[in-house]
């Protein structure tokens, strides 16, 4: 039967809110539990991109993630309305948003084999046979053990949109002269459908905007600038101007045979006690004050894949991974994170870096399957995320993706056009 989520688990996603955002306000970014890795949540035949999707639209979202608890895993997955903002759960039910079962049943699961650290795959798509949505706007998707929904496992942030409105993005210079060096400013364009029922565009239409998958640096609740007809312009509100930061760090861990470009070293441990395979990192630098890389990275992103055999997700080793930041200690220590698309674009406490004085490094030990991943350092102060050992330049590639949110009759949030930009 459909049932709607109770409010057990309504107060469990409230806390764990709380405890994963880390100073931002609403609902949480994500949660990863701690024997739950490589969670991808992307568009199908895009697995680099974030996590959005076109409402009743050819490409359904790809969800894949391991348990490496030893047992056999029983998860289910539901999806949770939530507002434009991010700030809270809407007020509607899963009968206004969903159709169908819920929670729907994640049955497409494969043990890995030849690897030293066994782990159970699991693969679903949604929508699903058995559950899909039938609204756009922004929603949290979540996922749970078989018959107790307080038992939450994962939670990732998802965008499922219209083609209403034509949405035309450009790059500008900034306005302050002293970010043209160092920050991106959008301005955009909407072009709402012939027809359309807002009767008052300037305070109807509202825009989020991203860069890359950072929901912490994202602008939301972007107002308009001007309305001529049916064009509203957005070109006005400081929201729009990102700082540019720079290319992503990266880690090459495909092959168990060589040493690539910034591995320090690869050993095979044969202890019987966690992943066999431990891989140190070469020894990060502060880029605050250092000129902009040319290395290519992914947005953030990071990618399955082993140079040995083809069935990847099943056949690539979970590795016990070092990452190590130098910071000579002149009395500011922060809280330091290692962050993208592997900690579920939030400041993941699995991922909190503790800092040895004596070596005056930042150090993290972590399990991660065979791949490329980017990632950079961010920290934590007041309550406040600040990308303190990244620079800022004007000149970094990025991708950029715009939503228009519109009321629906009902009072919530509908996304009704999405556009996307590619800078550099």
């Amino acid at each position: 039967m459909h049932t709607h989520l109770s409010p057990p688990i309504l107060l469990l996603l409230g806390l764990l809110s709380g405890g994963f955002c880390f100073g931002q306000q609403g609902v949480a970014v994500a949660y990863t539990a701690p024997h739950i890795g490589s969670v991808r949540l992307h568009p199908q035949g895009s697995p680099l991109s974030g996590p959005f999707m076109e409402l009743n639209g050819d490409a359904p979202l790809v969800l894949k993630f391991d348990d490496l608890s030893g047992d056999w895993p029983d998860y289910e997955w539901t999806l949770v309305h939530c507002t434009a903002d991010w700030g809270a759960f809407s007020d509607l039910t899963d009968w206004d948003f969903l159709e169908g079962w819920a929670p729907d049943a994640l049955d497409n699961v494969e043990n890995s084999f030849g690897g030293s650290l066994p782990f159970a795959h699991v693969a679903a798509t949604i929508p699903s046979e058995d559950l899909r949505p039938t609204r756009s706007g922004n929603y949290l998707l979540v996922v749970h053990a078989e018959g107790d929904a307080e038992d939450v496992v994962l939670i990732r942030r998802c965008v499922i949109f219209e083609r209403l409105a034509e949405v035309d993005l450009t790059m500008r210079r900034p306005y302050e002269s002293n970010k043209v060096t160092t920050h991106q400013r959008l301005e955009v364009g909407v072009s709402l459908p012939p027809g359309h029922r807002w009767s008052v565009p300037m305070m109807d239409i509202r825009l989020s905007a991203m860069r890359n998958v950072d929901w912490s640096q994202a602008g939301l609740d972007i107002g308009a600038s001007i309305v001529r007809g049916d064009l509203v312009s957005f070109n006005q509100d400081p929201k729009l101007t990102f700082p540019g930061s720079d290319r992503w760090r990266s880690a090459d861990l495909k092959s168990l045979s060589y040493l690539a470009p910034g591995i320090k070293s690869l050993k095979s441990s044969q202890n019987g006690d966690g992943p066999t395979w431990k891989v140190e990192l070469g020894t990060d630098q502060s880029r605050r004050f250092r000129l902009q890389t040319s290395r290519p990275d992914l947005n953030g992103a990071f990618t399955v894949h082993n140079d040995r055999f083809d069935n990847v997700e099943l056949t690539s080793e979970y590795m016990e991974v070092t990452f190590s930041l130098s910071h000579p200690d002149f009395g500011d220590v922060p809280e330091v994170f290692v962050f993208g698309g592997m900690t579920g674009w939030s400041l993941d406490p699995g991922f909190r870096m503790k800092y040895d004085e004596a070596a005056q490094e930042y150090r993290l030990k972590r399990w991660l399957k065979q791949g490329w991943y980017d990632y950079r350092y961010v920290t934590l102060s007041d309550g406040r995320t600040q990308h303190a050992f990244e620079a800022d330049h004007a000149g970094t590639p990025n991708l950029y993706t715009v939503f228009v949110h519109a009321p629906a009759p009902d009072g919530s949030d509908r996304v009704i056009g999405v556009g996307t930009l590619s800078v550099n």
